[in-house]
C-alpha cells in the first residue's frame, strides 16, 4: 500500500465511484412516504444524549425524564421541556445532511410550539430555513403530529428547533414530545433517459486509489488493494450507523525513511466525502 500523489496515464482503465456522504444515510432502512418525496426521519432511534450516534443538546434541562434525547426516542411518549422561552432544542448528525423537512409532535395542547424558527448551524452561525407563527390549531390534529417543509439548498452538520412562544400567550415553557428530520428521496434518473449507452457493467480493477476530503479542505489520497478499500467501507457505514472505532488507521508503506512504520489515522466526524477510483495495472 502506497500513499501519495499519482498521476494516473490514459492507458489506465479508471472507474470512478463517487461515494459522497451526503447521499449515505448512516446504515438506516428508509420507508418512503406516500408522496415518495422524503425520506423516513433521518435521526436515529436516541439512547442516550450521544447514543446511538450524534448529539442532542439543548438550551435548558430539567431533569432525566425530559432530557434533550427524549425528544429523538421515537416515542411520542417521552419529550423535552423547554423551561424557559426563548428554548432551542438541538441536534448534530455525525455528518451533514441536507435536512427539507421537519415534523412536531406536540405534548399537550398548553405547551405546544406557536412562534419558532428552524436553523442550520454552518460553522460559525445559525441560518434561518424556516419560520413559523401563530401556529395554534394543534388540538385540531388526531396523530398530535404536524410537518413543516421548505427549501434548502445546503447541508448542514447540525440542527435546532428555536422556540419563542407557546400556544398559551402567557406561557413561558413549551414540551416537545418528537421532533423528527427528513431529507428529500434521491429518486434518480428519469427512466425514459439512459445517461450512459455503453458503460461498464462491472468493476474490474484490482487496485484502487482512495482520495478522502475532510471538512477543514484536506484531502487524503491512499493507495489501496480492493480488499483495503472494501475494509474501509465496512469501516465507515458500521461507524455511521454507529459502530466501531472513531477513527481509522492506514499503514503507510511509502516513504518511510528511518521508521519500522508509518500510520496515518483518520477521524469519521472529520470527514466531509471520499472518492475511489479502481484502475488495473
Amino acid at each position: 500500500m502506497k500513499f501519495g500523489k499519482r498521476n494516473w496515464k490514459g492507458t489506465r482503465n479508471v472507474l470512478a465511484l463517487i461515494l459522497m456522504l451526503g447521499i449515505i444515510f448512516s446504515g438506516h432502512s428508509f420507508v418512503q412516504a406516500a408522496d415518495n418525496e422524503y425520506t423516513d426521519n433521518v435521526i436515529p432511534v436516541m439512547t442516550g444524549e450521544t447514543t446511538p450516534s450524534g448529539h442532542a443538546f439543548s438550551s435548558s434541562k430539567l431533569w432525566d425524564a425530559f432530557y434533550p434525547w427524549k425528544a429523538f426516542d421515537h416515542n411520542p411518549d417521552t419529550g423535552w421541556y423547554a423551561t424557559v422561552l426563548p428554548g432551542a432544542l438541538e441536534y448534530e448528525f455525525p455528518t451533514p445532511k441536507k435536512i427539507e423537512k421537519y415534523a412536531i409532535t406536540y405534548w399537550n395542547e398548553n405547551t405546544a410550539p406557536a412562534d419558532w424558527t428552524f436553523d442550520g448551524w454552518d460553522g460559525t452561525q445559525w441560518v434561518q430555513l424556516d419560520k413559523r407563527t401563530n401556529i395554534k390549531n394543534w388540538y385540531t390534529i388526531p396523530s398530535k403530529k404536524q410537518e413543516f417543509s421548505f427549501s434548502n439548498d445546503n447541508s448542514y452538520i447540525k440542527y435546532r428547533l428555536n422556540i419563542t412562544a407557546s400556544v398559551f400567550a402567557q406561557g413561558n415553557a413549551s414540551i416537545i414530545a418528537e421532533l423528527e428530520m427528513f431529507e428529500k428521496n434521491n429518486t434518480g434518473t428519469d427512466p425514459g433517459t439512459d445517461p450512459d449507452p455503453d458503460p461498464d457493467p462491472e468493476p474490474t480493477g484490482d487496485n484502487a486509489l482512495l482520495v478522502i476530503k475532510m471538512m477543514s479542505g484536506l484531502e487524503k489520497e491512499f493507495e489501496l488493494s480492493a480488499s483495503e478499500v472494501k475494509d474501509f467501507i465496512d469501516w465507515y457505514n458500521g461507524r455511521a450507523d454507529g459502530r466501531g472505532k472513531e477513527t481509522y488507521m492506514f499503514d503507510k508503506d511509502f516513504n518511510k525513511g528511518p521508521f519500522t512504520s508509518r500510520k496515518d489515522y483518520v477521524t469519521f466526524s472529520k470527514i466531509q466525502s471520499f472518492e475511489v477510483m479502481e484502475y488495473t495495472k
